[in-house]
């Protein structure tokens, strides 16, 4: 039997069900899948049966499936690691749980990477489950756009609609990469629990030689945000961080308090809105549901505001003592 042309990672908390839903796709949509595929589930310390799930019905499916069990949930990043490390192919697929595969995307975006000399990562066309695009090629993050408007930066960027083509960046739910040419950018960046992993990825790309190719030929369904629903206001305050580490990574510690300023601002004004919003509304659950995000958010802003604070002034009592001065970071 042959080696396998690619290892696909799946990424698993709490998720069996939908990895097997995507691995089923996979033997569906692919020639000879069992031989040309070789499937990896890193596991991030999971609270149900999972690990007995993928025990039973995924060796059934895929019989030298390998399953990788990480003690604790340490992030998206730490887990990809894992996988990416425990693979000897040239080409590898980091994957959330939540996707599945329409047509042969594996192969295309193989294709992808082979034929395109500077692609290091490739993403597909990625599709909600009513059959709307979702955005999978995306612009880099600007401080303008992060205080202004996201979405319109997206709207302004202009995508090939039927080729292949390099993109600035992409959303991470599948992406494809070409581990002979990765050890030039590097791993994922493991400060990453969740968000920003792959923008960061792309922006280390984007500095190097190489390129991020987005292929609109190869069609996946994302079923958005099935792991980070559970914990809605956890997963939002993971975003906000995340967006704050890279931010302060690639563009200094000012940029990143701008930011946090800014957004602060913009949260502020969201929980003003929305108490306005539950009063005309007649205390509607969708209203108060909306209100209590924006206010958790606001809390968490003014909470780690205030332990940066108490941690700067430890700081500078320290420096006064021993007539030392504050170093900036």
């Amino acid at each position: 039997m042959n080696e396998p042309q690619a290892s696909l990672i799946f990424i698993n908390w709490n998720s069996a069900d939908l990895v097997l839903r995507a691995v089923q796709s996979i033997v569906e949509k692919e020639d000879n899948a069992q031989d040309r595929f070789h499937i990896i589930v890193v596991d991030n310390g999971s609270s149900n049966d999972s690990l007995a799930v993928f025990e039973s019905e995924l060796i059934a499916l895929f019989p030298a499936a390998t399953v990788i069990a990480l003690e604790s949930n340490r992030g998206f990043a730490v887990a990809a690691n894992r996988g990416l490390a425990a693979i000897e192919t040239t080409y590898a697929f980091v994957l959330n749980a939540d996707i599945e595969f329409i047509n042969d995307a594996a192969t295309r975006l193989i294709n992808c990477l082979d034929s395109n000399p500077k692609a290091v990562l490739a993403c597909p066309r990625l599709l909600r489950e009513d059959g709307s695009e979702q955005s999978a090629a995306v612009p880099l993050p600007s401080l303008f756009f992060e205080l202004t408007n996201r979405s319109l930066a997206r709207r302004l960027m202009k995508i090939p609609a039927n080729q292949s083509g390099p993109v600035p960046s992409i959303v991470g739910p599948c992406m494809a990469v070409h581990m002979k040419r990765l050890p030039v950018v590097g791993m994922l960046d493991e400060r990453f629990f969740f968000f920003f992993e792959e923008t960061d990825w792309c922006k280390r790309i984007q500095e190097s030689e190489y390129e991020v190719y987005f292929d609109p030929t190869a069609d996946v369904f994302h079923l958005q945000g099935q792991s980070v629903n559970q914990f809605p206001l956890r997963a939002r305050i993971q975003f906000y961080e995340s967006r704050y580490i890279y931010f302060k990574k690639h563009f200094g510690k000012r940029s990143a308090i701008l930011l946090r300023a800014g957004l602060c601002v913009k949260v502020t004004a969201n929980v003003l809105l929305n108490i306005i919003a539950v009063i005309v509304t007649g205390f509607r659950l969708k209203s108060r549901q909306k209100l209590g995000m924006y206010w958790g958010l606001w809390k968490w802003h003014v909470l780690s505001a205030g332990i940066r604070i108490r941690s700067l002034n430890f700081h500078c009592a320290g420096c006064l003592e021993t007539n030392k001065p504050v170093k900036p970071g």
